[in-house]
């Protein structure tokens, strides 16, 4: 008990010296696509519906769903958290930011649900109704994730160029600590809370 509480000691360290304004970029960021997706789903409404429905039907066969079209709890979890150590995994390559896109698609998502919504003369509020109680959880392991990725990213790119020993080894420990600690709890709270609750939400005030 000790031990974990240090550990969160050091996680908490590590995102008030080091790893908070990455955070908040990373967050910022993706709530800029959200509202340029919803936006861009506005004035382009057909361009935007058929994205959404090509993604809704990929999501049907992703296996996150049983035959009558309920969430598989371990499935989405799983998903979910692998998705979320790539975006981790990618700041592995240099000088790319490739973590960046994750933020891009799943903000994009969003918004672009958000206007299909609204196309389809379904008021938003519903929409939030669907979202947000899980993606309160959810977002904020993305976030992190994203940001994670940024960060390594960045130091892996800086110990290349200034040939520093060490520096990656310590990166990867603290974004591994930070997964395990945060991102993976956030994220079993959010499949629990989408497969059990939001599915009762969302029949409710549909």
């Amino acid at each position: 008990m000790r031990g974990l509480k240090q550990a969160y000691g050091d996680s908490i360290a590590f995102f008030r010296q080091e790893f908070g304004s990455t955070v908040f970029t990373a967050g910022w960021a993706f709530a800029g696509i959200v509202l340029l997706s919803f936006a861009a789903s506005l004035l382009f409404p057909q361009q935007a519906d058929g994205i959404v429905e090509h993604f809704a039907h990929l999501l049907s066969q992703s296996g996150m769903s049983d035959g009558s079209g309920r969430i598989v709890f371990t499935a989405l979890l799983l998903n979910n958290l692998f998705a979320m150590i790539m975006a981790v995994a990618y700041g592995l390559l240099p000088f790319i930011r490739l973590s960046a896109l994750t933020l891009g698609v799943n903000g994009a998502t969003l918004g672009l649900f958000a206007g299909y919504y609204i196309h389809q003369n379904i008021p938003l509020w519903k929409y939030l109704v669907g979202v947000l109680p899980h993606g309160i959880f959810e977002v904020t392991a993305l976030v992190l994730s994203a940001a994670l990725g940024l960060y390594l990213c960045k130091t892996v790119s800086t110990a290349l160029l200034k040939k520093q020993k060490g520096a990656v080894s310590a990166a990867v420990s603290r974004c591994g600590q930070t997964l395990l600690l945060w991102i993976v709890p956030l994220l079993v709270v959010a499949a629990v809370i989408e497969t059990y609750v939001t599915p009762v939400l969302f029949q409710a005030v549909l």
